[in-house]
């Protein structure tokens, strides 16, 4: 549990710094509150796990290049599984040769 409260400790001393560094505050009470609220759930420091096929979606064109650049093996190996469901998925022409096959 005391792994737990320094979680705590930590969030609030981040959510403090945010707040100071973007001139606003609230009230001591507020603070409790939070507090209070967080200390009730469990925080995992384990990474979450990363959708490289849903940040792909997101990236702009003039960026892709560098952002793929960036990706391990195993994420442009991961990332490539999605670029080739992707294209079986929604490619035209595949469709078009079932037509044809039927």
């Amino acid at each position: 549990m005391s792994k737990q409260k320094d979680h705590v400790v930590d969030i609030m001393d981040k959510w403090y710094k945010a707040m100071e560094e973007n001139k606003i505050s609230v009230q001591p009470k507020a603070s409790t509150i939070l507090g209070t609220i967080l200390a009730d759930y469990t925080i995992s420091t384990e990474p979450i796990a990363r959708d490289i096929w849903a940040d792909a979606l997101k990236v702009k064109g003039g960026e892709f290049a560098g952002w793929y650049e960036g990706l391990s093996k195993s994420e442009k190996l991961e990332y490539e599984q999605g670029r080739f469901k992707a294209a079986k998925l929604f490619d035209p022409r595949e469709s078009a040769k079932q037509l044809l096959k039927g």
